[in-house]
């Protein structure tokens, strides 16, 4: 019982460390990784439906066609 709970510890480690410097990485609160462990199957597709849809606070000030800032400053992808 205590081996299963070991395993179990450190494979969670293994998956939270790299979430946690991904969601740093792309500029949103690393704590979002957790979800992960609440509800491992639904809970990991809420997080990458987050990552894959929602917009990056990184990329706030860029045109997100090429990564280019946009002329007039302003965010184009918001249309202001």
């Amino acid at each position: 019982m205590e081996l299963e709970l070991w395993i179990a510890a450190v494979s969670s480690l293994m998956v939270m460390i790299p979430l946690w410097r991904i969601t740093r990485r792309t500029g949103r609160d690393p704590w979002l990784s957790l979800l992960f462990l609440g509800t491992p199957p639904i809970g990991t597709l809420v997080f990458i439906a987050i990552l894959a849809f929602g917009r990056w606070p990184a990329e706030r000030g860029t045109d997100t066609r090429d990564g280019a800032p946009a002329p007039d400053g302003s965010d184009a992808a918001d249309g202001r």
